[in-house]
């Protein structure tokens, strides 16, 4: 099982605090530390720990930091064949986490802007299952991608963060929309930081309206709503400690890419992304915390 992720590589700076400060308010931190990130990265790696094989599409400067990233990609056995080097700055994350988990982040987009989709990348010998990415690359290259691969029969898994508007075209070739309740929202229109469950399916609905085949909407603590044409499926969260939500959502894309890459019910899917990000919560940093796939098999054993 193959999943291509089309997305970002970032070097991630965490700064540890009992508080996140408010706008002049200066604060003492406990730590900072340096970690490999980016949205596409996590997300590959997520995959490929949670068992599939990965291939990425993305781009690094010339410099340190682009060539740590990339002995990561090595060290995680992802398929680095289009990752690109460029004479510019490697992306750079600068992330402000809370004693009770809650993170801040302020993105440098770097050798990232300059990510581009190659028909090449769908043309593989052996072809991705899935195919993955989300919005810290250029959206009109990410819609491109999205849109070609679904063309080709290929499952399209879209996550939408940093969130943004999309076409139409975009919604309508996405296999599966994962969005938190912030991003849910936003492509209705609205402004809500929270949702209910009830709520949520309201939301789903509508996405569903503007052309999503499957919506799957995030609640943190809550869980997760999925939404097709015939069902909708809640998934409790599992009780865990969190520690970093910085890299949960992440988790939970790659897992899932990694399920329905599988073959899985979409029942069996959406309990193991969750598993996989519950796992990543509970642990500091991006890609340090994300589960492999007897980690999240574990989880899922001591709840049934």
């Amino acid at each position: 099982m193959t999943v291509l992720v089309f997305g970002s590589l970032n070097l991630d700076l965490v700064a540890y605090a009992d508080n996140l400060p408010t706008l002049g308010q200066t604060v003492t931190g406990e730590k900072l530390l340096r970690f490999p990130g980016g949205k596409g990265l996590n997300q590959a790696i997520a995959a490929s720990r949670s068992g599939s094989k990965v291939l990425m599409v993305g781009c690094l400067g010339q410099d340190s930091e682009g060539d740590f990233l990339n002995q990561v990609l090595l060290d995680e056995k992802i398929d680095s064949r289009f990752i690109s080097r460029q004479i510019v700055q490697t992306g750079i994350a600068v992330i402000e986490v809370s004693k009770d988990g809650e993170n801040r982040i302020l993105i440098i987009p770097g050798a990232n802007a300059l990510v581009k989709f190659k028909q090449e990348h769908l043309e593989i010998a052996t072809k991705p299952k899935v195919v993955l990415s989300q919005l810290e690359t250029p959206i009109t290259e990410v819609e491109k991608f999205i849109i070609n691969a679904h063309k080709a029969g290929v499952i399209t898994i879209l996550n939408p963060a940093p969130i943004q508007k999309l076409s139409k075209e975009l919604i309508s070739a996405c296999d599966y929309l994962i969005v938190n309740e912030t991003e849910a929202s936003f492509l209705i229109g609205k402004q809500v930081e929270k949702l209910i469950k009830d709520e949520a399916l309201v939301v789903a609905k509508q996405l569903c309206s503007m052309g999503a085949k499957q919506v799957i909407i995030t609640l943190g603590e809550q869980g997760s709503l999925y939404l097709d044409s015939q069902n909708n499926i809640y998934t409790p969260a599992f009780k865990i400690s969190a520690i970093d939500t910085t890299a949960a959502g992440d988790a939970f894309c790659g897992a899932f890419a990694t399920a329905i890459a599988n073959g899985s019910p979409i029942e069996y899917a959406l309990k193991f992304a969750t598993a996989g990000g519950a796992i990543a919560a509970t642990r500091a940093g991006a890609v340090p915390s994300l589960p492999t796939n007897s980690e999240i098999l574990s989880m899922l054993a001591s709840v049934q």
